[in-house]
């Protein structure tokens, strides 16, 4: 399978309003790991505010963990297959270890560490110890435990479904195995809405594998099959959007208000009931059933926002897409260092927020700016990136570049 299948709907066109969708995951995810210190109940082993609490953080988690990474891999389900339809297997195996394999290794030995870092620094300094060669050692011992891959999971699961991917694409090209595959359910061959309904029972089922009625941290690196089904009906989705994405589109632009309204207003009152102290509490089953419809209704319906009304192809919009990335890589340690930071002082608890979470963007972006985006680290995260010459865009930053998700 050194070529790609020929195939009508390979989408050779890039879409560049699904690099912003991605680049807002991305973002998102940032946001989500700024509210956690600060929400109503804590999180267990992390750091907390002393000094600021406030149950609006737990809606905005809430909100942002239901449905970001659910949208996340569905962009990359739709990438993988307009990736792998215009280069190839071989290729696409390069490309994929050079963009997300190596990045993941790599970061377990690099960002990892860093990321420890803070806590381990300010727990030195709380118990008032004087820094010497054994409490630098002491420090160096605990970054470099291992406690699972943190927010770098989605890396290791993604690299896995590509695997997965791969291997029904290699399926469907073969004689026997062909003729066994249920290609009209593989390739999606339904009306849009029983897409959308099985995409809801799916999910709504997977949901049955986990402790809660929502989905959980990934923690380890021995493959959850929980995990790779609820999110693997994602990816899939992706799949489905991009062989289909001439008949879809048109109704993701159309509907992605009313979804988008449908999402929030089912999300409110499913995170009341889980939130509130004073909610009442409500079956699993149905539970479920309300986070599903949150969850599907905001993945579609942002999916159809972005389409509609994000002009992806303004330079500032492409600039962040790029690095996006390289954000989202390091900017738990950053936020850490931050929120640690401003948790010793009494002020106003939604400027710590906000604090927290523009520091930690402007830090990230700066150091994209000087040390990734014409590096070599740039080379692996997103491709080459030419500098501009002074007031002028190069073709080469507008052109042909290929999917970074």
């Amino acid at each position: 399978m050194s070529q790609a299948p020929h195939t009508a709907s390979s989408g050779q066109g890039r879409i560049s309003s699904m690099d912003a969708l991605r680049a807002l995951a991305m973002f998102l995810g940032v946001g989500l790991h700024a509210a956690m210190p600060y929400t109503y109940r804590p999180f267990e082993g992390l750091y907390h505010d002393p000094y600021y609490a406030d149950i609006s953080y737990d809606y905005i988690f809430f909100f942002i963990h239901i449905f970001r990474m659910q949208l996340f891999y569905v962009i990359a389900g739709f990438f993988f297959r307009l990736l792998f339809l215009k280069i190839g297997t071989r290729p696409f195996i390069r490309h994929r270890a050079q963009r997300i394999l190596i990045p993941f290794v790599v970061g377990l030995f690099t960002i990892l560490p860093l990321t420890y870092l803070p806590s381990a620094v300010a727990r030195v300094s709380e118990a008032g110890m004087p820094w010497n060669w054994a409490t630098v050692s002491a420090v160096l011992k605990d970054i470099f435990t291992w406690r699972g891959p943190l927010h770098l999971w989605f890396l290791y699961y993604l690299s896995i479904l590509y695997a997965g991917g791969l291997v029904v694409y290699h399926l469907m090209g073969s004689g026997a195995a062909k003729r066994l595959l249920p290609l009209k359910f593989i390739h999606g061959d339904f009306s849009p809405g029983g897409i959308l309904l099985l995409m809801t029972a799916a999910s709504y089922m997977s949901l049955w594998m986990f402790a809660s009625p929502f989905v959980e941290y990934a923690p380890g690196l021995v493959p959850k099959v929980s995990f790779l089904t609820y999110y693997g009906i994602f990816f899939f989705a992706g799949w489905v959007l991009h062989h289909h994405m001439k008949r879809i589109f048109p109704l993701l632009k159309r509907y992605a208000l009313p979804f988008t309204l449908a999402g929030v207003v089912v999300g409110c009152v499913v995170g009341w009931a889980k939130i509130d102290p004073a909610a009442p509490e409500v079956n699993r089953a149905l539970l479920q059933a309300g986070a599903t419809a949150a969850t599907i209704c905001l993945v579609t319906g942002v999916a159809g926002v972005f389409l509609r009304w994000v002009n992806a192809e303004r330079p500032a919009v492409r600039y962040l897409s790029d690095a996006s990335y390289w954000v989202y890589l390091v900017h738990v340690g950053l936020l850490g260092a931050v929120q640690m930071y401003i948790g010793q002082f009494r002020f106003w608890g939604p400027a710590k927020y906000a604090l927290a979470l523009g520091v930690t963007i402007a830090v990230s972006l700066a150091t994209y700016q000087w040390w990734v985006r014409y590096t070599k680290i740039g080379f692996y995260l997103h491709g080459p990136r030419k500098r501009p010459a002074v007031g002028a865009l190069p073709k080469s930053d507008v052109h042909g570049r290929q999917p970074a998700t």
